[in-house]
């Protein structure tokens, strides 16, 4: 189902207090606050137009999409879908009280006074929704993973997930259904699995900066960084990764293979997370360890 549809992401963040989230929660829908207009036209806006862009872009093609309501709950998500052709919502609000909603068409206004006393939403409505926990998907709720800062943008890199969510498929096992802190736990033990000689110097995911590994191989010394993040996430991380490199060092960059840049400098090793699963996977106790981590050991 919804296969021509993208992947999105909403996040509730200003304007849009305990009481506004709530009520946007209890009725599945995601919305925007910019500017306390009757429009969806991104010319009417001088902050904001790109988001006011992106819900009309959601409303005329329709969007699968995840979405976070922090203000009154940080544990569960909302995964749903905004079919194709919707109008847009504008919610009418009077200190968190829901006043009225009226409708306008992706990129249209309605000419009317301004209500000064009212804040304006602009909103859209999803359907066949899931309520998601985050036990269930850490991964959706993984900082590095979710696009930053926007309320609401596309959202390609867990396509796959949301889309098993709307249509009620099983959780694959698979690394992306593992939390962040879990992954790095992960690739720690592929390096026990792929060397029996490897020892811990410091804690997965300890205090040293710019790194969550830190080992030994006989004379070698192991830096590992992990990240569950986009290519320009792994950038930044190459780049500081490069301290650490030198004769007697091996320096490893742990992220997806859809992540890794075009230049991964020479003195650094890029292993995708997918390999790393896998590998672990087929070991007996690591094999062990992910079934433990997935709750599926009965």
């Amino acid at each position: 189902m919804y296969e021509e549809y993208g992947t999105g992401f909403a996040r509730h963040k200003g304007g849009i207090n305990e009481p506004v989230a709530e009520y946007l929660w209890d009725n599945h829908l995601i919305a925007l606050h910019w500017g306390d207009n009757a429009s969806a036209d991104p010319d009417d806006y001088d902050s904001g137009s790109n988001e006011i862009q992106y819900l009309n872009e959601f409303a005329s093609e329709g969007r699968i999409v995840g979405s976070s309501y922090r203000r009154i709950i940080t544990s569960e998500m909302l995964v749903g879908v905004v079919p194709a052709d919707s109008n847009i919502k504008l919610l009418y609000f009077d200190e968190g009280e829901f006043v009225e909603e009226k409708e306008v068409s992706p990129g249209q206004s309605i000419d009317e006074p301004a209500e000064e006393d009212f804040k304006i939403f602009k909103a859209l409505q999803l359907d066949d929704v899931k309520i998601v926990p985050r036990e269930d998907y850490p991964i959706l709720f993984d900082n590095s993973v979710r696009p930053p800062s926007a309320s609401i943008i596309n959202w390609w890199n867990v396509e796959e997930h949301l889309r098993r969510i709307v249509n009620g498929e099983k959780k694959k096992r698979s690394v992306y259904s593992l939390r962040s802190d879990e992954v790095e736990v992960l690739c720690e033990e592929y390096l026990r699995v792929v060397n029996g000689d490897y020892r811990t110097i410091r804690t997965v995911g300890g205090q040293t900066a710019d790194v969550d590994i830190s080992g030994l191989v006989e004379n070698r010394r192991i830096w590992g960084e992990v990240t569950m993040g986009s290519e320009d996430d792994v950038t930044g991380k190459l780049d500081s990764l490069a301290e650490y490199t030198g004769e007697s060092s091996e320096v490893l960059m742990f992220a997806p293979e859809d992540s890794k840049p075009d230049d991964v400098p020479e003195d650094i090793t890029y292993l995708p997370v997918e390999t790393v699963f896998e590998t672990v996977n087929l070991n007996e106790s690591g094999k062990r360890m992910i079934d433990e981590m997935l709750n599926v050991v009965g």
